[in-house]
């Protein structure tokens, strides 16, 4: 859905699912470096804080006790590890979303329309690329219009060239199916 603000487009989205491949990979990217993180850190308290000074230095009461929280702190472990898939999402439809766009928009550039511009919503990464994408558009969009404009000059010229009286018919012709071709060149660019 595509609603106007003071000036420019805003999209919004509602799915947060856009690019199942790409996403899936990022959020599998961001959740097993936390983990592998998680993993590292947890390991290493583990065996500094619970093997080593609690059993060899303290009550062996508290060495069960130890253990019970290392039970608690793998059931947050996992809590927490929800909460970064969620956010992962989030982050992955960030980047998704206007990746998405992008593709839409080459699409439709690559289909002739070269009036069309990418715009992304207000927080959206690259937000750079959408500045050199239509820059890009734009900077096709004047060339083609100057070669549409030169294309109509010449096609009249040769139609003027069609309409003189000592010309020959098989000239006449051929300058008429090149007129034909020159009107072409353009045709397929919305400009």
């Amino acid at each position: 859905m595509e609603t106007k603000t003071s000036g420019s487009p805003r999209i919004k989205r509602h799915t947060l699912i856009i690019k199942k491949a790409l996403q899936a990979k990022f959020i599998l990217l961001v959740m097993a470096s936390v983990f592998f993180a998680v993993c590292l850190v947890g390991w290493e308290i583990y065996y500094t804080f619970g093997r080593d000074i609690v059993r060899d230095l303290m009550d062996p009461g508290l060495y069960e006790l130890f253990q019970q929280l290392s039970r608690v702190l793998v059931a947050k472990i996992a809590i927490y590890m929800a909460v970064v898939g969620i956010v992962a999402v989030f982050l992955s439809h960030k980047l998704a979303g206007p990746i998405y766009r992008f593709e839409k928009s080459a699409h439709v550039l690559g289909g002739g329309d070269l009036t069309h511009r990418v715009h992304l919503r207000k927080g959206d990464e690259l937000m750079d690329l959408q500045d050199e994408f239509n820059s890009m558009a734009e900077a096709l969009h004047v060339r083609v219009a100057k070669d549409r404009q030169l294309a109509q000059r010449i096609a009249g010229q040769m139609q003027d060239l069609t309409k003189g009286k000592d010309i020959s018919p098989d000239l006449a012709r051929r300058l008429k199916e090149l007129e034909t071709e020159v009107n072409h060149l353009t045709a397929d660019f919305k400009v």
